[in-house]
């Protein structure tokens, strides 16, 4: 048994969020009929703000985005990319391991270490190549910047880069929010398209509810410390390395070097989510 987990582990080279009970269960508090509002009432916009602020003090811990002054809902940073990308006219790099799914919109320019000062970064922080935290340092480029898994670590503080554009937000990760698509993003500019939207209330009004019912009942930490002990476990068990990410860790066994994201680093990026009830 214990050698059909492992291969299956082995097999997986993608990050399955987990689904847990006592977040399906605050989930029943919504129903599609409370964000039944009329168009440009300002509804809407009151929700949106409030959340806003809500979420600014949320993962101020962790970042603070006082830097960037404009807000919006997006469908999860998936969209958020989409709003990036099919309106970025620069070329942009990313650092080798990191999301695919910006390359499979529009390619880019994979790079180690040396950051040409002349393209857009794309950077996740905790990293989408193992689940950590990473320090971005020296960086004079614009930056993109996808926080994705915040909400599924414990607090560390991320240093943003003077030159970041966006912040990008997801609460898919942290609370298997998969399916409702529910994000946010900021920024120091008025936004391309996102921004034209939301003046004329243009966003998923749902979506912005269940972003305040999360909040309302969990601090931006309270995954990681309620599953910490889980992670440890499973990890302790199978002689992995746990990552900043509850679900994630890494391992450097030979076993595993298919899951391996990058050429530098031995460290293969597992995903834990199969092996427990979460």
């Amino acid at each position: 048994m214990e050698n059909n987990l492992k291969k299956q582990i082995r097999n997986n080279p993608w990050v399955d969020v987990p689904l847990a009970d006592d977040v399906k269960r605050i989930l029943k508090r919504q129903t599609v009929a409370d964000t039944y509002y009329k168009r440009g009432d300002g509804q809407a916009t009151k929700d949106l703000k409030h959340v806003e602020a809500q979420h600014r003090k949320w993962v101020n811990d962790i970042i603070d985005l006082s830097e960037f002054p404009y807000c919006y809902f997006t469908n999860g940073a998936t969209d958020a990319l989409h709003y990036w990308l099919l309106t970025e006219d620069r070329e942009y790099q990313y650092y080798q391991g990191e999301y695919e799914y910006p390359m499979m919109i529009k390619p880019g320019h994979e790079i180690n270490q040396l950051i040409d000062p002349d393209k857009v970064l794309y950077v996740s922080v905790p990293s989408a190549c193992d689940g950590n935290f990473v320090e971005l340092q020296d960086i004079n480029c614009p930056v993109i910047l996808d926080c994705t898994y915040v909400s599924s670590t414990n607090i560390q503080k991320i240093n943003t880069p003077k030159n970041t554009e966006q912040v990008m937000f997801s609460f898919s990760k942290g609370f298997g929010l998969v399916g409702q698509r529910v994000g946010l993003v900021y920024t120091k500019e008025p936004h391309k398209t996102l921004h034209t939207l939301k003046e004329l209330e243009n966003w998923n009004y749902g979506g912005v509810r269940t972003i305040d019912l999360i909040m309302s009942n969990y601090t931006v930490d309270d995954m990681w410390n309620i599953h910490r002990a889980k992670q440890i476990k499973i990890c302790n068990e199978y002689d992995f390395t746990p990552s900043d990410c509850y679900f994630l860790s890494t391992s450097i066994a030979p076993y595993y070097k298919r899951r391996r994201r990058t050429t530098s680093n031995d460290a293969a990026r597992l995903c834990l989510t199969s092996l427990t009830k979460w």
